[in-house]
């Protein structure tokens, strides 16, 4: 029995020691796995138009041309290697199974002790987008009691977790911007956090019903990502980068990406905005009433007044003018959108009127009477 139990605890001792002799895996340098791949290879979730985007097999974009030209600086032509998932684009880069990250990636300082970071070469930050048909959402604060999208893990996601101004938020996460836009435009969602170039040019391109307020809640810059022991490589990246900067061709190329894009998102925008504010205004209301039917003379209507009655009060028209079997008269005062009762006691008649929200400051509505009934429309 005691053989046995020494036998035990001996090969238990071995195990420990066996256990604290392991090592994490050791990842080649950059240079070492270039110069044997002859290639280098760099990372991109490809779901970031326009940064990145897959088209067929290949990848597309604007961080698809930077990445192409710090290939072409280190001599080597480049492999895009497509990985999704935010955090997942930092393991792959970790494990050693690419060289570089280029992938609308922010500047982050909290993973400063495995990755360093290029210098910027793209100013950003989170926005918010909400629908076309609701401008209640203005802001941060407006977000409270809300159900709000982002890309798990992306800046937005980190940011709403941490913000103190919205309050009672429910987060839900998606796998790209794109997918959260989605569900925004089908309206499953009220609004959406990210990316402000991405959250922009997705908006406007693909997901007709979604806008975007173009003022920053958060900012943070783009950068291209190394392992934390590549200083030689991120000196040549840096480099590349500063020769697309200072050559102009950097601009040249936002330019080739975004085109006006920012541009006519904002002015639909404010086309948008002064719609919404016409829908809500009160209108002046030019009435034409059309006698189709009946044993009544329309020359008993002049001089009388229809009157609509609603919460927001009661509004006269002026005295009916008529001429053969049409008459005339104007809601002078402006009438606020919305359900009111239509009262002529000449006839006797009351019946029920939506006052349309339409983008208008001044309406025309038309009075069909017959002896069947009245029939009311506006445009």
């Amino acid at each position: 029995m005691r053989i046995a139990k020494s036998f035990i605890w001996f090969f238990g001792l071995v195990l420990m020691f066996a256990g604290c002799g392991k090592k994490e895996k050791e990842v080649p340098s950059a240079a070492e796995s270039m110069a044997k791949n002859k290639l280098v290879r760099i990372i991109a979730d490809a779901v970031n138009a326009p940064f990145e985007y897959g088209e067929g097999v290949a990848v597309k974009g604007l961080d698809v041309d930077i990445g192409n030209e710090i290939g072409k600086d280190l001599g080597y032509e480049v492999k895009w290697v497509k990985v999704s998932g935010y955090d997942h684009l930092f393991e792959v880069l970790k494990n050693g199974e690419a060289e570089i990250l280029i992938s609308a990636i922010a500047i982050d300082p909290s993973r400063s002790e495995q990755f360093a970071f290029s210098k910027p070469y793209f100013d950003t930050g989170d926005v918010i987008a909400h629908r076309r048909d609701n401008f209640e959402i203005k802001d941060l604060a407006s977000l409270s009691g809300k159900t709000i999208g982002v890309c798990n893990g992306r800046p937005g996601d980190t940011f709403l977790q941490q913000q103190k101004v919205a309050t009672g938020l429910t987060i839900k996460r998606y796998p790209t911007l794109d997918d959260a836009l989605g569900a925004l435009n089908r309206a499953e969602i009220s609004a959406v956090v990210g990316d402000q170039a991405i959250l922009t040019y997705s908006s406007f391109k693909s997901f007709p019903n979604t806008t975007v307020i173009p003022t920053l809640i958060n900012k943070y810059q783009y950068a291209v990502v190394v392992r934390k022991n590549e200083k030689e490589l991120l000196n040549k990246i840096n480099a590349t980068l500063e020769r697309l900067q200072n050559s102009g061709e950097m601009e040249t190329l936002k330019q080739r990406w975004f085109g006006n894009v920012d541009e006519e998102a904002r002015r639909q925008r404010e086309k948008d905005i002064q719609e919404a504010t016409l829908r809500k205004s009160p209108k002046t209301i030019s009435v034409t009433i059309n006698k189709l039917g009946g044993t009544f003379n329309m020359d008993r209507l002049d001089g009388f007044v229809l009157v609509l009655q609603g919460p927001a009060g009661a509004y006269q028209s002026t005295p009916i003018l008529t001429e053969g079997n049409k008459g005339n008269c104007r809601f002078s005062q402006p009438v606020p959108p919305g359900d009111y009762k239509l009262n002529m006691n000449i006839l006797k008649l009351t019946t029920t009127v939506t006052v349309p929200d339409l983008p208008k400051n001044a309406l025309a509505m038309t009075m069909n009477i017959s002896a069947s009934g009245i029939s009311i429309t506006f445009k």
